[in-house]
């Protein structure tokens, strides 16, 4: 818009000239010497506006390689995290959805009941001492928490399980959980089971 003024200021000025009576008076050096200045107004204009838009364009181009930057390919050994966990927690139907890992940081969201919460957190190496005939394959702590924001709000701990099995079918996966859940408040908590289908 900034762009026009200059532009239609510019048009008049040449028009006012054309409909002069072409006399060779002071008034038409005066007139030139305007005319001169408002063509390098113009220019001035429109070099502004010029680096202004390779300004937003290069900051677009740099917020998108920063985006890039923060998208990391998830561990392969973590990738049996991601994805639906179903349970129960305190008689409730319980589900925990694993959006997204990056580097060891988890986000996602729960499902207790009807209440629907995010959840962030990391994962952890397991600290349990997993002896038995068949140990898991993988094992990893998580440790997550809803924001904080809501008076029943917690800290999920959660223990993420990777078996082998041996089928008929030749083998597969199966995929286990187990934890607790506290209340920030302290008055609520529980015992969790988590299956993964």
């Amino acid at each position: 818009m900034k762009l026009k003024t200059p532009i239609v200021l510019f048009s008049s000025i040449l028009l006012l000239m054309a409909c002069g009576n072409g006399e060779a008076t002071g008034n038409s050096s005066l007139e030139k010497e305007k005319l001169e200045l408002e063509k390098k107004k113009l220019e001035l204009e429109e070099a502004k506006f010029k680096a202004e838009r390779e300004k937003k364009e290069k900051s677009l181009e740099d917020d998108s390689s920063i985006d890039n930057k923060k998208t990391t390919k998830v561990k392969s050994e973590y990738n049996y995290l991601l994805g639906k966990w179903n349970g129960s927690l305190r008689n409730k139907s319980l589900t925990i959805v694993i959006e997204s890992i990056n580097g060891n940081t988890v986000s996602g969201y729960n499902i207790a009941g009807a209440n629907k919460r995010p959840l962030t957190g990391r994962i952890y190496p397991d600290d349990q001492d997993r002896g038995g005939p068949e140990p898991p394959l993988s094992v990893y702590k998580l440790v997550l928490s809803e924001p904080g924001d809501d008076k029943w709000d917690g800290v999920f701990t959660l223990y993420l399980e990777k078996y082998e099995e041996e089928n008929l079918d030749g083998g597969g996966y199966s995929y286990f959980g187990s934890g607790s859940w506290k209340s920030n408040n302290g008055k609520l908590s529980g015992e969790i089971e988590l299956k993964k289908f």
